[in-house]
């Protein structure tokens, strides 16, 4: 190994963003980018609105004269004035959205968006903004949605981790796995300390373990195909791994595509070792 021969260039800048309150989590990250908001002027006809309402996919849209919001057209409102107007004189789709509207209820941009969950979860959606400066509107699928991009990474890797462990505790029992570990892992721990048990290593030690030459003529089986390419795959979920847990940087689309079939290539394994198993107690 290599000495360290003194201090060199800095290649590990951490980048520091324009604003540092945009890490957190707050109501502007929910709202899609390029949001087109749909809206209707109060003489627009109940027929026309909801006809706008179907068009678009939503439930509710705001009632907007000039930059002013009036309040919320929806199904639910629809369906309540319609139980207060008695006997309409004309024909009730002919009837202007202002007497269907609700009142608006708004939150800032800047709100963490967890405070908006009531609201969300009562209405099906909070406008963002205020009444005369409408920015955007934060529905349950936008949040639902944005909830699944921050955590589908970490709820990948989980699945991948400890569908792992149980692939090499299939392909070896307790001793076989000691002796591998002893073989495999000797170049990285003194000696005495070697970890023995899955519980103890660390996701370097199941490639360690499982692409070593030594040892995968006991994980062929259960992981097949060719030694260097499990050994390859487990690698770049390792790299993911330690730039999602370790919040090195924001995966990319590609990042997310490749964790989800090396996710799914384990799977394939998990299927195939499930197969075995219930093969040999039959």
């Amino acid at each position: 190994m290599d000495h360290d021969s003194g201090p060199g260039p800095n290649t590990d800048k951490v980048e520091v963003p324009q604003s540092i309150a945009e890490l957190f989590h707050r109501l502007n990250r929910v709202i899609p980018e390029n949001q087109v908001i749909t809206k209707v002027a109060p003489t627009t006809t109940l027929s026309e609105a909801l006809c706008a309402m179907k068009k678009a996919g939503y439930s509710q849209i705001p009632v907007v004269e000039g930059d002013s919001v009036l309040g919320v057209f929806s199904y639910r409102s629809v369906a309540l004035g319609l139980l207060n107007l008695g006997r309409p004189r004309r024909g009730v789709g002919e009837l202007p959205v202002e007497e269907f509207i609700e009142k608006a209820h708004f939150a800032r941009i800047t709100d963490d968006f967890a405070t908006t969950f009531d609201r969300i979860d009562q209405d099906g959606a909070v406008l963002v903004g205020e009444q005369d400066r409408l920015q955007g509107i934060a529905t349950t699928m936008d949040v639902l949605r944005y909830l699944y991009g921050v955590a589908s990474p970490f709820v990948m890797l989980a699945e991948i981790e400890m569908a792992l462990r149980a692939l090499i505790s299939t392909a070896v029992n307790g001793e076989l796995l000691a002796e591998c570990a002893k073989t495999t892992l000797k170049d990285k721990y003194a000696a005495g300390t070697i970890p023995t048990q899955l519980s103890q290593m660390e996701f370097n030690d199941y490639i360690q373990l499982v692409g070593h030459g030594d040892s995968w003529k006991h994980f062929e089986p259960v992981f097949g195909g060719m030694r260097e390419t499990a050994r390859a795959k487990l690698e770049e979920i390792r790299d993911l791994r330690n730039d999602v847990f370790h919040f090195k940087r924001q995966l990319t689309s590609d990042d997310l595509e490749n964790l989800a079939q090396d996710r799914d290539w384990v799977l394939m394994k998990a299927r195939k070792a499930d197969a075995r198993i219930k093969r040999t107690c039959v």
